[in-house]
């Protein structure tokens, strides 16, 4: 048996460009103007422990991701009972769940480390959502896939979600912001630095950066890896130890620090040189969000 909801609902990875860990922040509130988008850069400030930059605003959250795609089941779901299929979305209070918990951006520090490993810690989904991702994970018949598929496809179900073209602008403007941001000269010297921290540590493959950490040779020798569909596992104490001593060495070599700085300097310049489309981004954003929470309200509220 197929498990379609799986491929219908799964959650979309958008601004999750830094590889190896998760890191708690507010909701993003998106700026309606341009006096909004210079005062959010000017007020904000710098946040390294919440990895807090100045893009975030317009990059999604896994709040708002697993949202949209409850609000896409309940359209569906309408569309499936026309069909005969009663198979109602099972009721979850996704912002409870989440609490302040929620991530936009992805890092790895000693915190993490110690507790996760090089595990992702957003494999972790909060237990007041254990309802919904068993609905999407539920076996269902040939048939009651067709039916699926037909009514995700139909013009006529107006399912809501945020558009491919405005999560790749925003996505690709972080994505620049870090591609530029490993480069810098500070950055290149902490690296350096890191490497000579970590040369005793046993990797064979150990790489220039720690952005390339975990190696192919860890991963292996940790058993990290597999797909959505796989078991989550937890990591072991040998994980554990070697997360820990990268995350030191990390501090230590002021990587971390160096990185954040160059990133948020980059960042600061993408939202300025790209401040209308931003605007209409954080917009798009707002808008589509609203239109998000109104479908779930409706469906409790009926």
């Amino acid at each position: 048996m197929r498990r379609p909801r799986q491929v219908i609902f799964a959650r979309r990875a958008v601004g999750s460009i830094v590889a190896a860990a998760t890191v708690a922040v507010a909701a993003a509130c998106a700026p309606g103007s341009v006096d909004q988008l210079t005062e959010a850069l000017d007020t904000q400030g710098k946040d390294i422990a919440r990895w807090a930059l100045p893009l975030d605003p317009y990059l999604l959250s896994d709040l708002q991701l697993t949202k949209a795609a409850y609000a896409e089941a309940i359209v569906i779901n309408d569309c499936l009972a026309d069909k005969g299929i009663d198979d109602p979305v099972p009721y979850v209070d996704i912002d409870a769940a989440y609490g302040s918990n929620v991530t936009v951006r992805k890092w790895f520090d000693l915190k993490i480390a110690q507790t996760y490993g090089y595990h992702d810690p957003s494999q972790q989904r909060p237990a007041g959502l254990k309802a919904w991702d068993d609905f999407q994970h539920q076996a269902s018949t040939p048939s009651e896939d067709e039916a699926f598929l037909a009514c995700r496809d139909d013009p006529a179900t107006d399912s809501p979600g945020y558009s491919n073209t405005l999560m790749n602008f925003t996505s690709g403007l972080a994505a620049a912001a870090y591609s530029g941001a490993s480069k810098d000269p500070a950055v290149l010297e902490s690296a350096a630095a890191w490497y000579d921290c970590m040369a005793d540590v046993g990797i064979e493959d150990l790489p220039p950066t720690p952005i390339e950490m975990p190696t192919e040779s860890v991963r292996q020798r940790l058993g990290l890896g597999g797909s959505i569909d796989g078991p989550i596992t937890e990591p072991t104490a040998e994980e554990i130890d070697l997360a820990t001593a990268d995350a030191k060495c990390r501090d230590s070599s002021r990587f971390t620090e160096s990185f954040y700085d160059a990133l948020w300097t980059r960042e600061s310049s993408m939202l300025e040189d790209n401040e209308a489309a931003l605007v209409d981004a954080g917009a798009e954003i707002e808008k589509m969000t609203t239109k998000i929470d109104e479908i779930i309200a409706e469906s409790r509220a009926g």
